[in-house]
Order: structure tokens, then C-alpha cells, then sequence
């Protein structure tokens, strides 16, 4: 696991609405800025940076596919195909689930309401959870599948092993939990942990020197690491991979 950092997102430059910092991981206040920011000069999904949306729509198409497996699998019933989206941001990725599969019952969770502004008018009240999971989630509503997509990067180790953990707990029988990552670390070798040390040692001189303001951004992960976070909240069916028009993504599924 390795520390990484930021200066921008989305075109925008962190120093136009926060003051940064190295040594402490972005916080809700700081996203909350961040989206007044983007919502003061984006007008929709649509004006967002191509690039960036094209990784979303691909990963959204990779998410339908399973959905679609995990349906067929499960056949004929009565009950909606019930989804829960863990830190949807601005719900693009959301958006286009509901344009391909409206009969299904979408729920989604963000720490604070800003960057819901555009996804709102397209989900019931009660099927968004503002807050920190799994606090602010009702213990007695279950999922056929839950992801997390693009948000592993912002919660430390033994953070995600407790929400991993608890959002297992609220599957549905033959459900699954998959999250999507955006922050793979490929290998982690002793010559890769020296170097990335020296280079962060080079970035917090010129943050402190104002040259390069950087803000701590979050963890990049191993797929051996990712692995064993599975496998240690309890699911003994896990399978990974990249996403083949995306493969910048990687993504690790269980049962």
C-alpha cells in the first residue's frame, strides 16, 4: 500500500477552493467545496471532461453486464433487483445504470448532499443515504449487489475491512459486493516503496515551499492486498480482473 497525492480533479486546481494538505486525507468539507466548485462551472453530466466520462460509461457497461448475469442466474421472482451504490459522487455511473435498467431499485450513499445535485430528480428520497457507511445505512434493507466504485482509494485499511464487513452482512443470499478501483498498485517490491519514499519526500519540499501544493489523496492497493481484504471479512468466492475497455480499472468481486 502506498500513500499518493493530488493537485487537481476534474480540470479543477484544489488551490482555487482549499487550502491543501499533505499529512491529512481530503475530508467531506473538502469534497463539498470541491462539488460547489464543479457545479459552478459545469452545467450537467455531459459538459464533465470526455475522458473521465468515457471511463465511467465503460465501467458502467462492464457493472450492467454482471448485473444482467446475476439476474439470469437467479431466474423468475417477485422482488426488484436491488442495488447499492457506496460513494456515488456526482452519479454518473448511477445515472446510466437507471437509463439501461429502469425496473431496478437503485440506492445510493454520499457523505454529504452537494454532489447529489444532478442525481436527485432521478431517485426517490428515501433511497439516498447521506452519510458514513454502514452508520447511516438501515440495518434491515438487503442488496443484491452492492459496489463501490472509484472511493477505496479515500478509506484506510482498517476502515474498509469494517465497512467490507458490514456490507456483506447486508446481502442478499447469492448477492455480491464489488468494488471498482481506480488507484491499483501494481507491485509493491522493497526498490518500489524506496523510490516512491524518496518521491514523496521531493513532493513535501515543494508543497512546503508553496512551489506544488499537494493534498493527501489516499492509498493505492495491490491485487494481493485487495485479496486479502476480501477474503478477510468472510467471502470465500472472490474473483478480480480489469475492466477490458477501462483497464485502467481494476475490480474484485465476492460472495
Amino acid at each position: 500500500m502506498r500513500r499518493f497525492y493530488q493537485e487537481s480533479w476534474q480540470g479543477i486546481p484544489f488551490t482555487k477552493f482549499s487550502h491543501l494538505s499533505f499529512f491529512h486525507l481530503a475530508g467531506s468539507k473538502f469534497y463539498s467545496t470541491f462539488y460547489e466548485e464543479m457545479f459552478a462551472r459545469y452545467s450537467s453530466w455531459e459538459a464533465l471532461p470526455l475522458e473521465w466520462r468515457e471511463n465511467k460509461r465503460s465501467n458502467a457497461e462492464w457493472l450492467l453486464e454482471r448485473i444482467r448475469a446475476q439476474r439470469a442466474e437467479a431466474g423468475e421472482r417477485a422482488e426488484p433487483f436491488r442495488i447499492l451504490s457506496i460513494g456515488s459522487g456526482v452519479g454518473y455511473m448511477e445515472k446510466l445504470l437507471l437509463d439501461a435498467m429502469p425496473d431496478v431499485e437503485l440506492y445510493v450513499n454520499e457523505p454529504s448532499t452537494v454532489g447529489l445535485k444532478w442525481l436527485r430528480s432521478y431517485l426517490p428520497a428515501d433511497r439516498v443515504f447521506i452519510g458514513f457507511p454502514p452508520l447511516c445505512l438501515p440495518s434491515d434493507v438487503y442488496y443484491d449487489l452492492i459496489y463501490l466504485s472509484a472511493v477505496d482509494y479515500s478509506i484506510s485499511t482498517r476502515a474498509l475491512t469494517h465497512l467490507l464487513d458490514a456490507l456483506r452482512a447486508q446481502l442478499e443470499p447469492g448477492g455480491q459486493l464489488i468494488c471498482l478501483s481506480s488507484s491499483f498498485l501494481q507491485e509493491d517490491s522493497m526498490i518500489g516503496s524506496f523510490v516512491n519514499a524518496i518521491k514523496i519526500l521531493i513532493r513535501a519540499v515543494l508543497h512546503y515551499l508553496g512551489v506544488r501544493p499537494q493534498q493527501f489523496w489516499g492509498w493505492r492497493r495491490t491485487r494481493r492486498e485487495y485479496q486479502q481484504l476480501f477474503k478477510q471479512v468472510g467471502f470465500f468466492s472472490v474473483s478480480d480482473g480489469f475492466v477490458e475497455k477501462s483497464p485502467e480499472t481494476y475490480w474484485i468481486a465476492g460472495r
